[in-house]
């Protein structure tokens, strides 16, 4: 057979000899994708939606039967195709393309898309899968916002954009924080899918909102400082007069109450009337009793910013769990609105196994 002329065809790999990372754009763990079997299918773009929080595509194969088959393929968030270079003017409706991805185990013709292979021969590579299937002409396979240069023009100052540096969200492994009993129970029950709010474009809030993948940037407002995330477009005010705050007295929300202070060159945030459900990203609770400390200090080149946050979550956690990550700063880089929009034709509702 034609490798170019196959039709929802799926490559069975063995399983154990691929080891592959889910993109960093993710929202949800990925556990519905198995990276055991890849499947490839050709066929016709006939639907593009190029936003946040996931590229989506829809494209219909014809099987040998000349029955129509529809797909629906699920890329990395807009925010990371825009950082390789990728943009919707890529793929269109009525594209000839190929496509290999993760097939979902709860969603049919539903697949986590690694690489499209285009009319012109250019392989976009959109997930987690960096090196080519195909082609050795690709598109995507490097960041588009170039190297980060020396930092010394603007001193050590802390209100620029700053890039993840960590490369890795600090829920990414429950290795690192020990949850209690109770907790672990819910963890069990949680459906990344069906329970997870960031699926249905609702932003996280402290302290799982600081373990983002995208740019932030500090702002001077008055007095007080603005803390501006790409993801969810989420803003956290930070209040510089302690003298005059009122913790006890704020309204719960979400991102809760932040009181900073500076000692030295270090800016100290405590955070408290936090009421967002979630310690993490993948379904450990929290209560309205959880506080969090964070530290944030520029390197002295000013190229580098180095972070310290400390979680108190009684109930959630065995003991206090400190992270330490960092941030760079790309004077390239910028905060972009992230307009987290939903799509009927590929929610859940629509998509999932009854």
């Amino acid at each position: 057979m034609n490798p170019h002329h196959r039709f929802a065809i799926a490559v069975a790999i063995v399983a154990g000899t691929l080891v592959v990372p889910f993109p960093a754009a993710a929202h949800h763990s990925m556990s519905e994708f198995t990276r055991e079997t890849v499947t490839e299918v050709e066929g016709v773009v006939t639907r593009v939606s190029w936003k946040n929080p996931h590229i989506l595509l829809e494209v219909t194969s014809t099987d040998p039967k000349g029955t129509k088959l529809v797909w629906q393929l699920e890329g990395g968030a807009v925010s990371a195709q825009r950082r390789r270079g990728l943009t919707e003017s890529r793929v269109a409706v009525g594209d000839k393309v190929r496509v290999a991805g993760w097939p979902s185990t709860r969603r049919d013709r539903y697949l986590l898309v690694n690489h499209i292979l285009l009319p012109d021969g250019v392989e976009m590579l959109v997930g987690g899968i960096r090196e080519p299937r195909w082609s050795k002409t690709t598109a995507g396979n490097g960041p588009a916002t170039g190297a980060a240069k020396p930092a010394a023009s603007l001193g050590d100052t802390l209100f620029r954009v700053w890039s993840q540096g960590t490369q890795a969200w600090f829920f990414a492994g429950r290795s690192s924080y020990e949850l209690t009993p109770s907790a672990k129970a819910a963890v069990a029950k949680w459906d990344d899918i069906t329970d997870n709010p960031l699926i249905k474009c609702v932003a996280p809030g402290m302290p799982s909102l600081m373990g983002n993948p995208y740019p932030m940037q500090f702002v001077q407002v008055g007095r007080d400082i603005e803390l501006r995330f790409e993801e969810f477009d989420a803003v956290r005010k930070i209040n510089m007069t302690p003298a005059t705050a009122r913790p006890a007295n704020a309204p719960l929300s979400p991102l809760g109450y932040s009181v900073g202070r500076w000692e030295d060159k270090t800016l100290v945030v405590d955070t408290s009337r936090i009421n967002w459900p979630y310690f993490d990203r993948t379904g450990a609770p929290q209560t309205q009793n959880v506080t969090v400390n964070e530290r944030f200090t520029v390197a002295p080149d000013g190229g580098r910013l180095n972070y310290v946050m400390t979680v108190n979550a009684p109930g959630t956690l065995v003991k206090p769990f400190v992270w330490n990550a960092f941030w760079t700063w790309n004077p390239a880089e910028a905060v972009n609105r992230y307009e987290c929009t939903l799509e009927d034709w590929a929610s859940t509702k629509n998509t999932l196994r009854k």
